[in-house]
C-alpha cells in the first residue's frame, strides 16, 4: 500500500468516531425538536378541547389539574368511591408536556369554568426539565391559586409538592427530557411549601411517600422514573383524599 492510500485510510479512520457522533447528537436533537413540537401541538388542542367541555363539564367537581402525571392518571378509578360518596364528580385536566407557563394560560378554560369544588395541582417537575428556575415555576403557580381563589373563591385548592424522580434509570424520559435532579425538586418544593402557606392553602408533602432511602422515586412506584405506576398512584391517594371537602 503505498503512502498516500495509508494516509487517505488513517484519516478516514481517525475522522470516523467524530462523524459518527455528530450524526447522534443529530439524530438527538431531531428527535427531542420533534418530541417537543408534537407536545406544543397536543397542548394547544388539549386546551381547546377542555374549553369546548367546560360548558357540558359538571361543576363543584373536583378537577385534578396538571401536566402528564395528572393526564395519564385513572381518576376515575382511585377516586370513584370519593366521588360517591361525596356527591363530587371526578375530572381530568392534566395535558401532557406543560409546563406551569402553559397551565396558567389556560386555568379560566380548564378549572374556573367548571367553578370546582376542590382543585388538585400537581406541576413544576417540566419547568425544572427545561432549564427554568424554582422561583419562576412558583411565581406562576402563586399566580395560578391567586386567579382560582379571586374567581372561584368557593374552592378547595390542595397543592401536591413536585413528585421525585430516578433519573439513574435507564428509560426514554432519562436521556431526552429528565435534566432536573431532586435537589431541584426539593428546591422548588420548598418555594410551594411556603406559598401555600402565605396562601392558606392546603399541601400536601408526598417526598417522604414516593421517595427511596436515596430520594430517587421508589422503583416499584414507577415504570420510567417519571410517571408512577399504579402503585405509585395508590400510594398517594388517600393523602389526598383526606385533604378534599
Amino acid at each position: 500500500m503505498d503512502r498516500k492510500k495509508a494516509w487517505k485510510i488513517g484519516l478516514l479512520s481517525a475522522l470516523f468516531p467524530t462523524v459518527v457522533a455528530v450524526l447522534a447528537i443529530g439524530v438527538i436533537v431531531f428527535v427531542f425538536q420533534y418530541v417537543s413540537n408534537n407536545g406544543l401541538v397536543e397542548i394547544e388542542r388539549k386546551t381547546g378541547y377542555y374549553a369546548q367541555l367546560a360548558e357540558y363539564a359538571p361543576k363543584k367537581a373536583t378537577v385534578f389539574f396538571g401536566d402528564s402525571i395528572t393526564e395519564i392518571c385513572p381518576i376515575e378509578d382511585l377516586y370513584g368511591d370519593y366521588a360517591e360518596q361525596s356527591g363530587s364528580p371526578v375530572i381530568n385536566r392534566g395535558i401532557s408536556s406543560e409546563t406551569t407557563a402553559s397551565m396558567l394560560a389556560r386555568v379560566n378554560e380548564s378549572v374556573i369554568a367548571l367553578q370546582p369544588r376542590n382543585l388538585v395541582m400537581l406541576m413544576g417537575i417540566n419547568d425544572l426539565n427545561q432549564g427554568i428556575a424554582p422561583a419562576e415555576a412558583a411565581g406562576n403557580i402563586r399566580a395560578i391559586i391567586q386567579r382560582v381563589k379571586e374567581e372561584s373563591p368557593q374552592t378547595n385548592i390542595v397543592l401536591q409538592s413536585v413528585y421525585p424522580t430516578d433519573i439513574k434509570r435507564e428509560s426514554f424520559y432519562e436521556p431526552l427530557h429528565i435534566f432536573a435532579d431532586n435537589d431541584q425538586v426539593l428546591a422548588l418544593n420548598g418555594l410551594l411549601a411556603e406559598l401555600a402557606a402565605e396562601e392558606n392553602i392546603r399541601y400536601v408533602d408526598l417526598t417522604s411517600v414516593l421517595a427511596d432511602e436515596s430520594g430517587y422515586l421508589r422503583d416499584d412506584y414507577t415504570y420510567d422514573g417519571v410517571h408512577p405506576s399504579t402503585s405509585g398512584y395508590l400510594a398517594v391517594r388517600d393523602l389526598i383524599i383526606a385533604e378534599l371537602v
